[in-house]
């Protein structure tokens, strides 16, 4: 006895799945706005403020500086090797304060334009 191949539903266009989402959904999902900088900077601040405090005060001290760029970036990136790293929300908070940092201050460090490039 042959086993009838089992039947699929028909390919549906791009246009038909848009189409067949409901009205309220759509407008839900329009409604949902991504958090601004500035909100995002307030939790960073306040996680760490909560969880981090000492790591919350030397932020705050060194701030639009070189040593703050450099602090926060020995924060995310461990370069002594013994680390056991901080939770996902406190590295996205961390993450969060770096960028802020940069688009306000731009970098403090010498780039040489000659050692940027393929190195062979």
């Amino acid at each position: 006895m042959i086993a009838e191949e089992p039947e699929f539903p028909q390919i549906m266009s791009d246009a038909e799945i848009d189409a067949s989402i409901p009205v309220s959904e759509v407008a839900d999902q329009k409604k949902q706005r991504q958090p601004t900088d500035r909100e995002l900077t307030e939790v960073a601040v306040a996680l760490l403020k909560t969880l981090f405090p000492r790591i919350h005060q030397r932020l705050v001290a060194l701030w639009g500086t070189g040593p703050g760029e450099d602090y926060l970036d020995s924060l995310i990136m461990d370069d002594r090797g013994n680390r056991q790293g901080f939770p996902p929300d406190v590295l996205r908070a961390l993450l969060v304060l770096q960028r802020i940092h940069f688009q306000t201050f731009g970098t403090f460090k010498k780039i040489d334009p000659w050692d940027v490039g393929l190195k062979p």
